[in-house]
């Protein structure tokens, strides 16, 4: 058997991700990585062990550790710890020597902690999904301060024609099926990707960074488009985020369908994000990106000196053959090939089916929704074979026989309108305007409904009964206006005090979407409410209405949790 170079290999995660900062703290990748490579490992004879937080049977006492580091115990002191200098905890129980013949095998090391492996003299091997998760199985990427882990990673290295040609077979697939492009094709549109509340990828500059510190940037990107379209990260469920987004950029509209063929739409102009893996994706597919953060775990100022790039590899990296590649000593390299013989084969899902999801690819998706235009004066019920389900972008149940239930805290509309040329009339084209009449039924008396158009809030209008609703107002149709689109806020209903003076159970919030209908009305014969414009609102009231929406949807969030 080959000279080994480490007397001991220990497995790790961003262990300061704990509840001790108020965190979760999620094992299961570090334990995955000792049984991917425990094995081969094993067969080395080399002593493994994993570093763990003490909230998950671990040693470290990550409180104890913040102190010493000077920082706060909170998930702003967790941000914090991602950059900084380690050297302090040198004294704390349980923390490793990092000394030479030490490997370190980790799961999303932070930059603080590479460091830490890389001045101590110890080697590490830092890995995660690929971003790239198009392919016919997902692979791994990984990165080391290592020269003979960095050469064994290059040998294995995938080559990029293979991303390449997965995504031309992505937009084949897709040509083939739902619409070609998102919404309406006259639309130019830009897609802002969002991401997990809690992500190493969204820390910059030692703080967590979130959509509200980026308005400016995106209220930019929003005004070279017609619309731009928010894609809520499939796995976050709690939305209050991306509130200020709804808010601060008239031109919003949401949506749930499936990126990868969001990606394939001939109408998205770009693809933006803070620091998405998406950005990292939509290259293959030809769409321009905008990053909107510069991630420190990805900044080479931040990383150790002889950090190698990230390389996508395959699940081979567990075999025998590389980790004999890997830890040999320089005096054993002839050695490698008599002593591994036949390398075998991997089994090609290997990852994912150790982490059982396929994420955005899905060979069942449909395709985009196209969807139909709106006829002027016609009623559309949102029940099961009317047009009108398709309008619903984001945020609502299967329709029915009936009518279709809103989920979640947001909901929206997003309906194609006739081209400008038919609202004119020869003469008294400025006279004209559009009339919305949107029913509703809210099960809950307490149920709060805010309705979004153009970052305005719009007046509500409720009508017979205690939870029949509707909302009524006008506009003024423009060749600029190609779309119809409305945001719904949805607030938690409180319960009702019983008896005892205890609430009674909080009731389901959420609202039934009933019946729209749009139509020509001329100035002055209705006295229904006109649009109130964003610009005429003062200061005030938008600050009130982001702090309703934020509430709303942090309501939305408990409830979830």
């Amino acid at each position: 058997m080959p000279a080994r170079r480490f007397h001991q290999v220990i497995f790790a995660d961003d262990l300061f991700r704990s509840p001790a900062n108020g965190l979760n703290h999620f094992p299961a990748n570090r334990r995955f990585l000792k049984g991917f490579f425990g094995s081969a490992l094993g067969r080395l004879g080399l002593p493994m062990r994993e570093i763990a937080p003490r909230s998950h049977g671990g040693a470290i006492d990550v409180a104890r550790a913040m102190a010493l580091l000077g920082l706060p115990a909170t998930p702003a002191g967790w941000a914090r710890a991602c950059i900084a200098d380690l050297a302090p905890l040198r004294e704390l129980e349980g923390w490793p020597a990092f000394g030479p013949g030490c490997l370190m095998i980790g799961w999303g090391l932070t930059p603080a902690l590479q460091h830490a492996i890389d001045r101590g003299g110890a080697s590490y091997l830092d890995i995660e999904i690929d971003p790239r998760r198009f392919t016919e199985h997902l692979h791994f990427c990984a990165r080391t301060n290592d020269a003979r882990i960095r050469a064994a990673l290059e040998a294995r290295a995938i080559g990029e024609e293979l991303f390449w040609n997965h995504a031309a077979s992505l937009q084949g697939f897709f040509a083939r099926r739902g619409a070609g492009a998102l919404f309406d094709p006259r639309l130019r549109v830009g897609v802002f990707f969002g991401q997990s509340l809690v992500d190493l990828s969204l820390v910059s500059g030692g703080r967590s960074q979130h959509p509200s510190a980026v308005i400016g940037a995106l209220r930019t990107l929003a005004q070279e488009v017609d619309l731009l379209v928010v894609k809520p990260h499939p796995y976050e469920p709690a939305l209050h985020d991306l509130a200020p987004i709804a808010r601060a950029i008239p031109n919003v509209a949401w949506t749930r369908e499936n990126s990868y063929a969001l990606l394939s739409a001939d109408n998205v102009r770009f693809v933006a994000g803070l620091s998405s893996s998406v950005l990292t994706e939509a290259r293959y597919f030809l769409k321009p990106t905008r990053a909107l953060i510069r991630a420190d775990r990805n900044a080479p100022e931040r990383l150790p000196a002889g950090c190698s790039p990230w390389m996508p590899v395959g699940p081979e990296l567990g075999s025998l053959d590389f980790v004999l590649e890997a830890c040999q000593a320089p005096e054993s390299q002839g050695l490698i090939a008599a002593s591994t013989g036949d390398a075998g084969a991997w089994p090609a899902d290997a990852i994912e089916r150790a982490f059982s999801t396929r994420w955005g690819l899905d060979d069942d998706s449909p395709g985009l929704q196209p969807l139909p235009e709106l006829v002027l004066g016609r009623d559309y019920a949102f029940r099961t074979g009317n047009p009108a389900t398709a309008w619903l972008a984001h945020g609502w149940a299967a329709p029915d026989d009936v009518d279709t239930w809103s989920e979640g805290a947001l909901a929206c509309l997003a309906i194609p309108l006739p081209p400008a040329a038919v609202f004119a009339h020869p003469l008294q084209a400025p006279a004209q305007r559009l009339r919305v009449r949107i029913d509703y039924r809210c099960e809950a008396k307490g149920t709060r409904v805010v309705a979004l158009l153009d970052g305005a809030m719009l007046p509500g209008q409720r009508t017979t009964g205690a939870w029949r609703r509707s909302l009524v107002f006008e506009l003024v149709p423009s060749p600029q206006r190609k779309c119809l689109v409305l945001q719904f806020f949805v607030g938690e209903a409180a319960g009702a005090e019983v008896a005892d003076g205890t609430q009674a159970p909080v009731v389901r919030s959420g609202f039934t979407l009933r019946r729209l209908r749009v139509s020509m009305n001329a100035t002055g014969t209705g006295g229904v409410a006109a649009l109130p414009q964003p610009e005429a609102s003062t200061a005030a009231p938008g600050r009130v209405l982001d702090r309703m929406l934020r509430v709303f949807l942090q309501s939305g969030r408990r409830a979830a949790g």
